[in-house]
C-alpha cells in the first residue's frame, strides 16, 4: 500500500511540476511567434485542461499525502508541505475562476471605442496578474518537490 500511495504521490506532483515548467518554459517562449488572434485561442484551451489537470493532480496529492503512515520527518516540513499545498490550490483557484476568464473577455460588438479601450485594460491587467502569478506557482511547485524529496514524505526521497 505504501508502494502505491509513493506513486501515486510523486506522479501527481511530477505531472503538475512538469505541467508548470511546460507552460513557462516551452508553451512561453513559443508564443512570441504565433499571431496574437492564435496564441489567444490557444492560451484560452490550454488554460481550461490546466485548470483540470491542476486541480485533479492536486487533489491526488492531497489524498496521498492524508493517507502517508506518519513517519520521522522534520517537524517543519509538514506545516510547508501543506502551505505549498495551499498556496498552490489558491494560485490554481484564482487563475482559473478569476483571471482566465477575465483574460478571454470580449465586450460587445454595439460597445463604443471607449468601453472596447476599457475591455482591453481589464484583458491586460488580468494577463499580467497571470504572468506573476504562473511564475509564482513555479516556484511553489519546486518548493513542494524539494518537501517531497524530504526523508518521511511520501515521494521517492520518503522511503525507508
Amino acid at each position: 500500500m505504501r508502494l502505491l500511495i509513493a506513486f501515486v504521490f510523486t506522479a501527481a506532483l511530477s505531472v503538475y511540476l512538469g505541467g508548470a515548467l511546460v507552460m513557462e518554459l516551452v508553451w512561453r517562449p513559443a508564443q512570441r511567434a504565433v499571431p496574437p488572434a492564435q496564441v489567444g485561442v490557444v492560451c484560452q484551451r490550454m488554460g481550461r485542461r490546466w485548470r483540470w489537470v491542476a486541480s485533479g493532480t492536486l487533489g491526488l496529492v492531497a489524498a496521498a499525502w492524508i493517507f502517508w503512515p506518519r513517519s520521522p520527518a522534520p517537524d517543519w516540513a509538514a506545516p510547508l508541505s501543506v502551505l505549498c499545498w495551499g498556496s498552490l490550490a489558491a494560485l490554481v483557484l484564482t487563475m482559473g475562476v478569476l483571471l482566465h476568464p477575465r483574460s478571454h473577455a470580449r465586450g460587445r460588438a454595439a460597445a463604443d471605442g471607449a468601453a472596447h479601450a476599457a475591455a482591453r485594460r481589464r484583458r491586460l491587467r488580468a494577463m499580467r496578474a497571470m504572468d506573476v502569478l504562473l511564475r509564482m506557482e513555479l516556484a511553489v511547485a519546486v518548493a513542494a518537490a524539494v518537501l517531497a524529496a524530504l526523508p518521511g514524505a511520501p515521494g521517492a526521497g520518503g522511503g525507508r
